[in-house]
């Protein structure tokens, strides 16, 4: 058994069920996706992969034990058990390392393993495991969905709140932003902007100018799949650098599809070449 150690938040799990699912079908073997250290509330955000056809078995064993032993040891309780092979990512480094796929059949995963390199060969296959087309939206979503789908539509992608005063991570600040929309607009004509943020007052104070329509839905709230369907529906798209961001915009490959993304993915802390990060035909742009 295949079994990933569930960490961060939506983006970082579909990385994580990418790269477990590559396993798990090399070995035959069935693959879980352990939310033992979520408490009940960060369950909650995370288990919205039970709504998607993914190949795996969602599993959240909560206990104030296990809480407890990750946060003195770094350790899942499978640690202490005899035997338990655990492939463990460098924390400080993400780069991509092919050795990590070499994982024997029965072992515990550990990390964020976020490139696209790990899972070569089975994008058709998780694009329709991913797909949200069939969930059960609202009018309002699936009226813009529709507009997003037939217009000439641009997914901005704006993470604010817990990258705010993070050295390590706040590298897109709204000339990024500003000079990708300017760049897109130089290129095509008609193009509408859908600022997906998890900050809307300052995105409508930024953009004031800027002719874009900042997207924030009351049932958006607590549903982490809803701006991800949406975003994924988009022409093009300008991401930061975020998870959710990466998979809205992979989401949505199609053959006119242009991507801009952040030069790089970490101001400091994480070395993570942004090169194993970008998708054929998504081109970078330079941050402060």
């Amino acid at each position: 058994m295949i079994r990933v150690i569930m960490l961060g938040r939506t983006g970082n799990n579909l990385f994580q069920y990418a790269f477990g699912r590559v396993l798990a079908e090399r070995h035959g073997v069935p693959l879980v996706m352990d939310g033992a250290w979520f408490n009940e509330a960060g369950w909650r955000s995370v288990a919205c992969l039970r709504r998607l056809p993914i190949r795996a078995k969602l599993q959240h064993r909560f206990s104030l034990p296990a809480r407890l032993l990750v946060k003195t040891t770094g350790k899942h309780f499978l640690d202490l058990l005899p035997g338990t092979h655990r492939v463990t990512e460098k924390p400080d480094d993400h780069t991509y390392n092919p050795a990590y796929l070499d994982a024997p059949a029965d072992c515990l995963i550990h990390g964020y393993f976020q490139s696209p390199l790990y899972f070569r060969g089975i994008e058709s296959e998780l694009r329709c495991e991913l797909s949200m087309t069939h969930l059960p939206w609202r009018p309002a979503t699936r009226e813009l969905a529709r507009r997003m789908e037939e217009g000439h539509s641009v997914a901005v992608h704006v993470r604010r709140s817990d990258y705010v005063g993070n050295p390590d991570v706040a590298v897109c600040d709204t000339d990024y932003f500003k000079r990708a929309i300017q760049r897109l607009r130089e290129r095509h004509e008609g193009l509408e902007f859908h600022v997906f943020s998890d900050d809307a007052k300052w995105c409508a104070e930024q953009f004031a100018n800027d002719g874009v329509s900042i997207r924030a839905l009351p049932e958006a709230e607590g549903d982490a799949l809803h701006d991800l369907f949406l975003m994924s529906l988009a022409r093009h798209h300008i991401i930061c650098n975020s998870t959710y961001s990466w998979w809205g915009a992979w989401l949505a490959k199609h053959p006119t599809q242009e991507v801009i993304m952040p030069a790089r993915w970490f101001a400091s802390g994480i070395v993570a070449p942004i090169i194993e990060k970008q998708s054929e035909g998504w081109e970078t742009l330079g941050t402060r």
